[in-house]
């Protein structure tokens, strides 16, 4: 299936994104695929021409403006709509592309990377995506009651699964007929206080988990990375959906993410970037928490074949 992989960062990850294509493309990018991505003029760095193959032979740069659909969002907590642009890939890409895999740009991609994504069945659903910890704090975790409640606000029944947006598998013909691009952002505009996630917030909040379930494999994230599971789950995606992320200051988590991350900015046209040193950082695992949420996973059924 024609599949377009799109990363859509704004200046501030260019950088991290250009590392993410790079390990999508270490991992093997399928034949049916291409890497995309799409951003604004004002995102590229400069000496983006200069970086080497085989990124530069690979990756598919759309330079566009998302203008017109984001400037009436109020921004997030950062002060960008970014994340709001992976809403309209079916806009911006070409049109030979059935199959939208958006990846987020703080994420960082090993083992047999995305290429099981591309033939994933969608069971007729819209798009695939992970389950967020803030479902899975319901099993031990220290914020179970703040994200229950924040469920609750979304419209969301005590059973159903809250989804991650970071990665997400689309089918762009069922997302175009659904208007679910605009939609979302129509949400938005009217419920900015419920979307505290901002497009995932609303995405939840309109599909109320009617989305084929990714497991952690494709979005081992947060709290599983502090709770010993990576021997389980043998993730093929990480995200570090927490700041600092690996690449900036005060980076408290396992050093090997943040050399992975200034390993290949060394080689690249900004070997200056990241300067930073991990701080040294190690909590006790809730063994507790690790039981009953990998109890919990046993149960569940996952659109990519994975089982605890």
């Amino acid at each position: 299936m024609p599949t377009a992989i799109c990363l859509t960062p704004d200046r501030r990850y260019f950088g991290p994104a250009l590392c993410v294509a790079a390990q999508i493309i270490d991992c093997g990018l399928p034949p049916a695929a291409d890497l995309f991505l799409i951003c604004e003029e004002a995102d590229v760095w400069p000496h983006f021409d200069m970086i080497d193959e085989p990124l530069r032979g690979t990756i598919k740069v759309l330079v566009t403006s998302f203008d017109d659909v984001t400037r009436n969002l109020p921004t997030n907590n950062n002060g960008e709509h970014a994340i709001t642009r992976r809403l309209f890939l079916d806009r911006a890409l070409p049109d030979r592309y059935d199959r939208i895999i958006a990846v987020d740009s703080d994420m960082m991609i090993v083992n047999e990377g995305l290429a099981p994504l591309v033939s994933l069945d969608l069971g007729g659903a819209i798009m695939a995506a992970a389950t967020d910890m803030i479902s899975y704090m319901d099993f031990g975790g220290h914020l179970a009651q703040e994200f229950q409640a924040y469920r609750a606000s979304l419209g969301m029944p005590p059973d159903v699964l809250y989804f991650n947006n970071g990665l997400t598998v689309i089918d762009r013909a069922a997302w175009a007929k659904a208007e679910l691009g605009e939609r979302t952002l129509r949400f938005i505009e009217a419920n900015p206080a419920l979307c505290l996630r901002f497009e995932q917030s609303a995405l939840n909040a309109l599909l109320k988990g009617d989305v084929a379930k990714l497991s952690p494999r494709f979005n081992f994230m947060g709290d599983f990375m502090r709770l010993d599971l990576e021997s389980e789950i043998r993730p093929n995606v990480y995200h570090f959906v927490n700041r600092p992320k690996p690449w900036q200051k005060g980076w408290i988590g396992e050093r090997r993410f943040a050399r992975a991350f200034k390993e290949w900015f060394a080689q690249s046209p900004w070997p200056d970037f990241p300067d930073i040193q991990p701080l040294e950082h190690e909590a006790p695992v809730n063994q507790d928490f690790r039981r009953r949420l990998l109890s919990f996973l046993k149960t569940q059924h996952f659109a990519d074949g994975w089982q605890a």
